[in-house]
């Protein structure tokens, strides 16, 4: 039932409520009243027919009239003159209603006096209860006097019963049961009137309440339908609906104001939710497109580092021979010492191995700068890896921004929802939602700035370990030049040697401090490759823990661009004013 119909039926009941009361009283006491009046009329009039029989006995005790003329007298006073067929007209001015008349009996049931049945015997006479009426009458009458109450057929339409009350009293003169009554109906006929002003009056006010009722009722809960149509609307996740009109001064005025600017917050929120969700889809795919290329960049830097390990092995293992070789000269040296008349074959034979010496430095000293120069194109793509990580950071910034906004207007939404009652439960899961995904994004964001701030650091200590290699390998390259510079030494002396070997004892001594240089220098060369080979080892573990970790960011970014999709998909099912 709607409000309307409701306040219809209630103002109806109120309307009829008070009327039926006062008008149920009013034909009650009414009816009780003229109860009563008729009660007191025919026991007035039975007194006063006793009255005239005690009279009328007093005058046949003083023989100024005999018993049965003086009973006659009675008779026709009280009810009319005997007519030829046996019956009495009712003539007597004593008014008991319509229907009512005197009837006298014996104790023994005989009609002493009637108008129609007199002289018959009615003791057995019962009404439509089964009531022995006469008997009852006798017996209230043998008992002081008294009221009966029966039901009995109209004289002049007996298909027609009605309730009957006779006044019932004994005579101690002639022994006579005088009773007097009628029906009920002629003594509350009156109150009947009032019943019927009563059912007018009410008549009258239900249909012109009614009217009023109906038009107040419609005024009333026009605004509430209005406001039920909005609500449901609203639940549909239309927001497009008109305003409600806001002309009016009252309760429900306030509640058409209210409605309208929850509607506009709401798409305004939602129109806003719809912006962050383009700019979280927007960053997520620019950080997927950086993630991207910094993997291609590590995969580029390790590609290099791989082949400086490489190198570094190569380079190690020649500075290995290279080691041999001048520990061979030393021992050439040492046996010119011991056999000096072998001198120009040793020299013959040590210029050689200083022409293969020197070859394998040249060699080294070449390989040692592209260690460098590799080693510089490594540091400048770990450095771009770091500009590039820098700016995935910045991205990561505004997500964390956008979700932080992204979650507040979440938690205004579930206010608005939860100010909106039973209607906003709906949009208030749609809220938590969007809060949900929100704080997704942020933990998202958060984590990927924790791997971001890991790579960051790796490669700090990538870029470290490179500028140490870079010095590692500078003090290598170093170290061959001494070396090749002595080697050029040994080739330019081997014709002073040959013309000059009387004086091959004084620079055998120079020799051998030379070649121990020699020997220091490679071994400080192989010494320095190896660590090289080490740092370049870490590197390239750096360098796979770095592509892991642009894996997960690309990962994470794949995850907020979804969670960027599925907020567009919700807020999508609005429909928003333009």
């Amino acid at each position: 039932m709607g409000i309307r119909n409701k306040m219809m039926a209630i103002s109806a009941v109120l309307l009829l409520l008070p009327g039926l009361i006062v008008g149920g009283t009013a034909y009650y006491t009414a009816n009780q009243g003229l109860n009563e009046s008729g009660e007191t009329t025919i026991e007035n009039a039975v007194t006063m027919a006793l009255m005239l029989i005690d009279t009328m006995d007093q005058q046949v005790e003083a023989g100024a009239i005999t018993l049965e003329d003086a009973q006659e007298q009675v008779k026709e006073y009280l009810l009319g003159e005997m007519q030829e067929d046996g019956t009495r007209p009712i003539t007597s001015d004593i008014d008991l209603g319509e229907y009512g008349y005197f009837v006298i009996y014996d104790e023994e049931g005989n009609e002493v006096a009637h108008p129609t049945l007199e002289g018959e015997n009615v003791w057995e006479a019962q009404d439509e209860q089964g009531r022995f009426l006469v008997q009852d009458q006798i017996a209230a009458a043998q008992a002081g006097g008294g009221f009966t109450v029966y039901s009995w057929e109209f004289p002049d339409d007996p298909d027609r019963t009605g309730e009957k009350i006779m006044y019932n009293e004994m005579d101690p003169n002639w022994d006579w049961v005088v009773t007097a009554g009628s029906y009920m109906v002629d003594y509350n006929e009156a109150s009947n009137a009032i019943l019927w002003a009563v059912v007018w009056t009410l008549s009258g006010a239900l249909v012109i309440g009614g009217v009023a009722i109906y038009f107040f009722a419609n005024s009333l809960s026009r605004p509430v339908k209005d406001v039920q149509d909005q609500l449901k609307a609203m639940s549909e996740n239309d927001l497009a609906q008109e305003d409600l009109p806001e002309n009016r001064k009252d309760e429900f005025g306030d509640l058409a104001r209210s409605m309208n600017l929850m509607k506009h917050n709401m798409n305004g929120m939602v129109a806003k939710i719809i912006d962050y969700a383009n700019q979280l889809a927007s960053s997520s795919e620019e950080l997927t497109a950086s993630s991207e290329e910094t993997t291609k960049a590590t995969e580029q830097v390790t590609e290099s580092i791989t082949n400086i390990s490489e190198s570094s092995a190569d380079q190690s293992e020649m500075a290995n021979a290279m080691q041999e070789d001048v520990m061979d000269v030393s021992e050439i040296i040492a046996r010119i010492q011991g056999n000096m008349k072998k001198v120009n074959a040793a020299v013959d034979d040590t210029a050689s191995r200083v022409e293969e010496g020197k070859q394998q430095v040249d060699d080294s000293s070449d390989k040692m700068g592209m260690i460098r120069q590799q080693t510089a194109t490594a540091v400048s793509s770990i450095h771009e890896l770091s500009q590039k990580s820098q700016e995935i950071e910045g991205i990561l910034g505004l997500i964390t921004d956008i979700s932080e906004q992204t979650n507040l207007l979440a938690l205004n939404a579930a206010i608005e929802a939860a100010r909106a009652g039973e209607h906003g439960k709906g949009f208030a899961v749609v809220a938590d939602e969007v809060r949900k995904l929100a704080e997704e994004s942020n933990r998202s964001a958060g984590k990927i700035s924790g791997l971001v701030g890991e790579i960051q650091h790796d490669i700090e200590k990538a870029t470290n370990v490179m500028k140490e290699n870079e010095n590692r390998v500078e003090e290598g390259r170093h170290s061959i030049s001494l070396t090749g510079e002595a080697f050029d030494k040994i080739a330019s002396s081997k014709d002073t040697i040959v013309t000059l070997s009387g004086e091959v004892s004084s620079h055998i001594e120079s020799a051998n401090t030379t070649t121990g240089k020699v020997v220091e220098a490679v071994m400080k060369t192989v010494q320095g490759v190896e660590e090289a080979t080490q740092e370049v080892t870490s590197i390239a573990s750096s360098a796979e823990e770095q592509t892991a970790s642009m894996e997960e960011v690309a990962s994470a970014a794949a995850s907020l661009s979804q969670i960027a999709d599925d907020l567009d998909e919700i807020v999508s099912s609005f429909q928003t004013k333009k």
